[in-house]
């Protein structure tokens, strides 16, 4: 009788030890599809973000197109709804601001709205300083620099999205590196004097963005570590 409750014992307490077990390897189980989902949930998101990124540059640059088309000068092009900075006193009626109604017809957003983070506190930037290579002429100097929509700032995540979708290779899990991005004053008319040697695109110069009228690059340069949002608005 004493051994045969002994062996009873002994299987309870197997059985103990195999739900234990069972358990610990379902807990693992849960913890890792819960973490795949989050991990696929977090680069969808991304790329909803990039997407909307992409687009609405897009539509800028369509935009600025068709108001050259229609007449308007490029030196008279009026940024002002992205900042006081942008202001050009060239434009002496709202026909040729790119954000009115009566100009580009085209609404004012901001990178924020876009990326729908509230904290994200940078906005775009029309920048005369940088050429894109395979654009337009390759001589270091103001008549070969493009007008480019500029944002920094941009995060990793959501810029390797943005190059996913332009088919543009992010090299060891990183976006195109590039030394230096000429950000400069803002367009009002006439492109900068200051004029960055190096072509985005160009050799040793992110040239995973070679013939890419638009991408995302990690500019790393004096210890910097910015993520930036580039598309040509005009290629000279």
């Amino acid at each position: 009788m004493k051994y045969a409750l002994q062996n009873q014992s002994g299987n309870v307490l197997w059985f103990i030890l195999l739900a234990v077990a069972l358990l610990a390897f379902l807990t693992g189980i849960i913890s890792r599809n819960t973490s795949s989902v989050e991990q696929t949930g977090n680069v969808e998101q991304a790329r909803i973000k990039a997407t909307a990124i992409l687009r609405y540059a897009k539509s800028i640059e369509t935009t600025v197109q068709n108001m050259l088309l229609n007449g308007i000068s490029e030196n008279d092009l009026d940024f002002v709804a992205i900042s006081a900075a942008h202001d050009n006193t060239n434009c002496n009626s709202s026909d040729c601001e790119v954000f009115n109604v009566a100009g580009g017809g085209l609404a004012y957003r901001t990178p924020a709205e876009l990326l729908s983070d509230t904290t994200h506190t940078d906005i775009w930037h029309i920048s005369t300083e940088n050429r894109v290579y395979q654009f337009g002429c390759e001589g270091t100097n103001n008549r070969c620099t493009e007008l480019l929509l500029l944002a920094k700032n941009i995060p990793q995540s959501i810029c390797l999205q943005i190059n996913k979708i332009l088919s543009i290779t992010n090299t060891g899990g990183d976006a195109p590196q590039i030394l230096d991005i000429q950000e400069g004053t803002a367009y009002t008319g006439t492109y900068s004097a200051s004029i960055n040697t190096s072509s985005i695109g160009g050799t040793n110069e992110a040239p995973e963005v070679q013939g890419k009228p638009a991408g995302c690059i990690h500019e790393f340069g004096s210890g910097q570590n910015i993520y930036h949002f580039y598309q040509i608005l005009i290629p000279r």
